[in-house]
Parts: C-alpha cells; sequence; structure tokens
C-alpha cells in the first residue's frame, strides 16, 4: 500500500494520471500540490496549495510515508508570458519538488518530460526540459523515470486554445495512421501517457534512471 505525491494534476496528462492512481487499489492517499486545489474531490486525495518555487514549502506538505513523487507539470511560453515565467514552472518548479521530495526521502520519482530534451539544445523548450531532467538526475534518487513523449494528443480538451497544435494534430494523425502510431515522433494521447506513467511508477525497474521514449509509452499506455 503506498503513499503518492504529484504535482500537475490538473493539467491534461496529471488529472488522467489521478485518475489511473485512484483506481489502483494499492494507492492509499494521494498528495496533490499545486498553486490552485486539485480538480477533483475523493477520500485519498490530500489536496495543498503550495509555493511550488519553494522546497521547504513542498517538503511541509510531504508526509515521511510517500513512496513515489510524480510530476506532471508543464506550461507553453504562449501560457507563461515569458522564458523567465515558463522557466519557473517547467524547471524550477519541478526541481523544488524534486529537492523536496528527496529532503522527505522519497525512493522514486517518476516525470512528464518532452520528446527530444536536452540542456545542450539551442532550442528554449527543450533545453529548459533537458536541464530539469539532469537537475533530476543529479537528486540520485534511488529510481528516476522520466517520459519523453511526443506532441501530446489531448482530444480537445485542453480551456486554452493552441493554436498550433489545432492545426498540426489533424495531419499528424492522418500521416502517422499510415506511417504506423507507435513511431516515436507520432502524436500521442493524455491518457496513453498517464497509464504508461502509473504503470511505470510501480513496477520493479532497479536501475536509477531511465528515459521512456514516445514509442514505448506507447506500447505501455495503450
Amino acid at each position: 500500500m503506498k503513499t503518492v505525491a504529484i504535482i500537475g494534476a490538473s493539467g491534461v496528462v496529471g488529472s488522467r494520471a489521478l485518475r489511473e492512481l485512484l483506481a489502483r487499489s494499492d494507492v492509499t492517499r494521494v498528495i496533490a500540490l499545486g498553486r490552485r486545489p486539485a480538480p477533483v474531490e475523493h477520500e485519498r486525495v490530500s489536496s495543498r496549495v503550495v509555493d511550488l518555487q519553494s522546497r521547504a514549502a513542498i517538503a511541509a506538505e510531504l508526509p515521511d510515508d510517500v513512496a513515489i513523487a510524480i510530476s506532471c507539470i508543464g506550461t507553453t511560453m504562449k501560457k507563461a508570458g515569458s522564458k523567465e515565467a515558463f522557466r519557473a514552472i517547467d524547471h524550477d518548479a519541478v526541481i523544488a519538488f524534486g529537492q523536496a521530495a528527496r529532503d522527505k526521502g522519497v525512493p522514486r520519482f517518476v516525470m512528464v518530460s518532452a520528446l527530444g530534451a536536452d540542456a545542450r539544445s539551442g532550442n528554449f523548450y527543450l533545453k529548459t526540459k533537458g536541464e530539469a531532467d539532469d537537475g533530476l538526475t543529479r537528486l540520485e534518487f534511488a529510481q528516476l523515470t522520466v517520459l519523453r513523449p511526443s506532441l501530446i494528443d489531448d482530444d480537445g480538451t485542453r480551456a486554452e486554445a493552441r493554436l498550433g497544435e489545432r492545426i498540426a494534430l489533424p495531419i499528424t494523425r492522418a500521416v502517422f495512421s499510415i506511417v504506423g502510431k507507435t513511431n516515436r515522433y507520432a502524436p500521442i494521447r493524455a491518457d496513453v501517457i498517464a497509464r504508461a506513467l502509473v504503470r511505470l511508477a510501480f513496477d520493479d525497474a532497479t536501475e536509477p534512471v531511465r528515459i521512456i521514449d514516445s514509442d514505448r509509452i506507447h506500447s505501455l499506455g495503450e
């Protein structure tokens, strides 16, 4: 029986991951940390509003029995409004959560990153994602799993409009229906990512760090 802590539970992938967690009989409690209350009320969900930039504030909300920490948090440049604001969420909040989890002795951390994440990338988005991945690796969890999905297909459920994605998704869906949806560059549904994430969070992997790209996420989450 396990207690799980999660950030990003109100997002497209996070909300689905939360549902997957609550469907498991071996999850006794989910601590959902965020800038606003979790979008679901459930007897096993403890929603905590917390400053996600503060390692100490996050650690103060984590009980001592957390077995798995999960990060599904993420935003877009458009929604964030600036590079600094984007980095504060996709890097700083992730690292603060990771540091707080290590402070509390959490052995396992699972996060959603992005395909192509690389701290050496010339692309700001991929560079920021890569730096977050590297920062978590340096924390030396007993087990760290990083999921790197391709373009996330939300089935039109996002509240905010993302014009580029709305144009790209129908085209890429059509292309990869021919090429094969398990291609690592194919769009991947949010519910598939969530199922793969929770499956990986509870498996018996022992390697200190593993990177799971989109093609494997497809096979694990379908």
